[in-house]
C-alpha cells in the first residue's frame, strides 16, 4: 500500500484542547455554514493563537486533543479551514473516529515534535512518521490502522459511503 505525504507548517496548541475550544458550543448554535465557522476556530482556547490557522497547516497538540462532545463540525470546521493533519500526543477516540469519517489524518506521537511555524513533512501510512524538516529530525507515530489510511485516500469514510453506497446486510 503506498502511503501519503504531508507537507505543512506547525501550529502548536496545549494539552485538552477540547472540541468547545476548537469551536465553541454558541457558534455552532448560531452558524451553520462551515465556511463560516472557520473564523471562530480556537477562539475560547485560555491562551489563543498569534493568528488564524490557515490551509495547509498542521495542527500539533498535546495531550487528549479533541476531548469534550463527540460532535462532528469539530473535524469538519478543520477540514474546511485547510488543515491537512494533525499530531498529537493523545486524542480521544471520538474525535479520532470522526477524523477517520472525514478524512482527516491524525496521528500520534510519543512526545514533542515541532515548535510554532515548524515546517513538518508527515508520512502517512500504516507506519507512520513526522519529520521535522526545520530542526533535522524524525519522530515514528503510532501505527495507523491500514483501513483508516485506505478511507484517507477515498476522501474518509463518509465521502466512500457517498460515492459507492452503504454496505448491505452481511457484507462487513
Amino acid at each position: 500500500m503506498t502511503s501519503v505525504e504531508i507537507r505543512g507548517r506547525a501550529r502548536t496548541l496545549p494539552n485538552a484542547v477540547n472540541t468547545d475550544y476548537i469551536i465553541s458550543s454558541r457558534r455552532k448554535r448560531q452558524i451553520q455554514e462551515l465556511h463560516l465557522l472557520v473564523d471562530y476556530i480556537f477562539e475560547d482556547l485560555p491562551e489563543p493563537l498569534n493568528e488564524p490557522i490557515a490551509p495547509g497547516d498542521i495542527l500539533v497538540a498535546g495531550r487528549d486533543f479533541g476531548c469534550g462532545s463527540a460532535m462532528e463540525v469539530a473535524v469538519d470546521v478543520l477540514i474546511a479551514a485547510g488543515v491537512q493533519a494533525i499530531v498529537a500526543t493523545s486524542a480521544a477516540r471520538t474525535f479520532q473516529r470522526n477524523a477517520i469519517n472525514a478524512g482527516l489524518p491524525l496521528v500520534t506521537v510519543p512526545d514533542d515534535v515541532a515548535d510554532e511555524g515548524d515546517v513538518l513533512r508527515i508520512l502517512y501510512a500504516q507506519e507512520p512518521f513526522i519529520e521535522n524538516v526545520t530542526r533535522g529530525d524524525r519522530v515514528y507515530a503510532k501505527p495507523v490502522p491500514r483501513f483508516a489510511v485506505r478511507l484517507f485516500r477515498k476522501g474518509g469514510l463518509i465521502s466512500h459511503y457517498r460515492r459507492e453506497g452503504m454496505p448491505q446486510k452481511g457484507m462487513l
